[in-house]
């Protein structure tokens, strides 16, 4: 595998990070303060951001970006790589993520007076309460569970040795992408119940996306950003096919539309990935704002609803009405700014510590050419 490009030529990763937590914190502000809003009534202000489906976009870039980011983190002298691996990733993940449920169990659960126990907080301490049988602090941590579930198999295809070996990467794409349609098949023809199955049924195509986002890794690196003679690069071509694979099962569902117009046609999971390819390969957007907005991005994502809840439950008091029917605009656009600059707080409070912390503990190749991944 030749040697990667230097990391300034990845600055739009930054961009369409910003992006994708734009997006998730946006469509939840906005369903969340709807039904006090003067839009609350109209058919196209309930269903617009549901039917383009915001949210699922922005977690499905946010996959993309992580197995692009994260898979070449292993990349290189094998001796300790796995150490350093594990050590960067959890000073990435935990430290930002431990303050979010501190927050999380004051601002959303003691502030709406819901039931807290003590093994629903050590279930979610541990970013994996969906596996305890623990309720989630937040809705948004399922992410997190797909992350570390991505991380583990990176790790086992590092030890194995078939780190390098792009063919690998390929079946793994394959595989996974082929596991959940059928599994989804098994489901919806009765075979396989749905209860046991839960919030991990879709864990196969989740990852398949964030693998297929490596190995347009190594394309991308080879080719020297898609500037290279592609007709003579054969992994461009097996990509392409991957892509294809990829596309065609995510818009599975939206095949439907054909026969049922009326049906959601729009597909995240084939949107996302379209737009990752565009942005990275060819946009390459770069802009200060953009840049710094994808910085704070995990934060943004982690803390955008510790900010919303209050302020949406002290809209819904029945005596506030002079706080309603406002357009839904004017609710969105202060609550996001507010959530950027406490995310921005925690940024440099507890994110930019931990990562610096966990570089020393880690060595000189804890992050990835120094682009930091979020999930």
């Amino acid at each position: 595998m030749r040697a990667r490009p230097g990391a300034n030529r990845l600055a739009q990763v930054d961009t369409l990070r910003a992006l994708a937590a734009l997006l998730v914190a946006c469509a939840h502000i906005w369903e969340r303060f709807l039904p006090y809003s003067n839009a609350s009534g109209t058919a196209v202000s309930k269903t617009w951001p549901r039917y383009f489906d915001f949210g699922i976009t922005g977690v499905v870039l946010f996959f993309c970006i992580s197995g692009f980011v994260i898979y070449g983190t292993l990349r290189g002298p094998r001796a300790d790589a796995g150490r350093r691996f594990v050590v960067s990733r959890f000073f990435r993940l935990y430290p930002a993520y431990w303050v979010s449920v501190a927050a999380g169990l004051i601002f959303i659960w003691w502030w709406r007076g819901l039931p807290i126990t003590w093994p629903m907080v050590a279930g979610n301490v541990t970013m994996l309460p969906t596996i305890l049988r623990q309720p989630q602090v937040m809705g948004l941590y399922w992410t997190l569970e797909t992350e570390l579930a991505f991380y583990l198999l990176c790790w086992l295809i590092w030890r194995l040795g078939w780190l390098e070996d792009a063919r690998v990467l390929a079946v793994v794409v394959v595989a996974l992408s082929l596991s959940w349609f059928t599994v989804k098949g098994a489901t919806q023809a009765a075979g396989a119940p749905d209860e046991i199955l839960g919030a991990w049924k879709n864990l196969p195509r989740h990852l398949g996306i964030m693998f297929w986002g490596a190995y347009f890794r190594i394309v991308y690196d080879e080719t020297s950003g898609f500037r290279g003679v592609l007709r003579r690069e054969r992994k461009f071509w097996v990509l392409l096919c991957l892509t294809i694979v990829i596309l065609a099962l995510g818009g599975s569902r939206q095949f439907r539309f054909f026969i049922h117009p009326s049906r959601n046609w729009f597909s995240p999971y084939v949107v996302g990935p379209l737009l990752f390819w565009v942005w990275i390969g060819y946009l390459q957007i770069r802009t200060a704002v953009l840049a710094w907005l994808g910085k704070i991005s995990y934060s943004l994502y982690l803390f955008h609803l510790v900010v919303a809840t209050p302020l949406v439950w002290f809209v819904a008091q029945a005596s506030r009405t002079a706080w309603r029917g406002w357009p839904i605009a004017l609710y969105l656009a202060p609550t996001l700014l507010l959530a950027v600059v406490v995310s921005g707080g925690v940024y440099y409070a507890v994110e930019l510590p931990a990562i610096a912390l966990g570089k020393r503990i880690a060595g000189r190749r804890a992050a990835d050419a120094g682009v930091q991944a979020a999930p």
